[in-house]
Parts: C-alpha cells; sequence; structure tokens
C-alpha cells in the first residue's frame, strides 16, 4: 500500500513539473524577438534527396510523374553505388 502511494506522488509529481516546464517554455515563446531568434540560432539538419521530393511534392512543385521519375533515378543510381551481395548458392 505505501508503494502504491509512493508511486501516486511521484507520477504527481512528474506531471506538474513537466507541465510547469510546458507553460514557462510557452510563456517565454510568446515575447517578442524570441521566435525570430531561436530560429536564426538553431541551424536546419540538411534534407536528404527522397525529403526534398516529398516536399516538393507535397508543395505541387513537382508532379506525381516526376516524382515517380526522380525516386526511380535515385533507386537506380543507389543499385550501382551500393550493390546488395547475393548469398552463395549452398
Amino acid at each position: 500500500m505505501v508503494f502504491l502511494a509512493l508511486l501516486t506522488i511521484s507520477m504527481a509529481v512528474i506531471l506538474v513539473v513537466t507541465t510547469w516546464s510546458a507553460v514557462r517554455d510557452s510563456a517565454a515563446g510568446d515575447r517578442p524577438g524570441t521566435a525570430e531568434q531561436a530560429e536564426s540560432a538553431r541551424p536546419e539538419p540538411p534534407e536528404s534527396l527522397e525529403g526534398a521530393l516529398v516536399r516538393q511534392l507535397l508543395a505541387d512543385q513537382i508532379s506525381g510523374r516526376q516524382y515517380r521519375r526522380a525516386m526511380q533515378r535515385l533507386a537506380e543510381r543507389d543499385v550501382d553505388r551500393h550493390p546488395l551481395p547475393m548469398p552463395p548458392e549452398s
């Protein structure tokens, strides 16, 4: 019974701490200039070719046919660069 009470209290404390930090972070983000500074300070991760193609497809910059053709060329290039070894026949 004591274990259950301690477990419940620790879960409540974790919930309060998590909620409090989320509220504090959102309040800090409401200040003017904070969002622009945070975005400019954070470097963007490099985008993969597949990710760039999906982004262009979703933004209607390329058609479905162009997307499929680009993915086909990418798969062909990957086969040439990184062929899969065939298992030996027993």
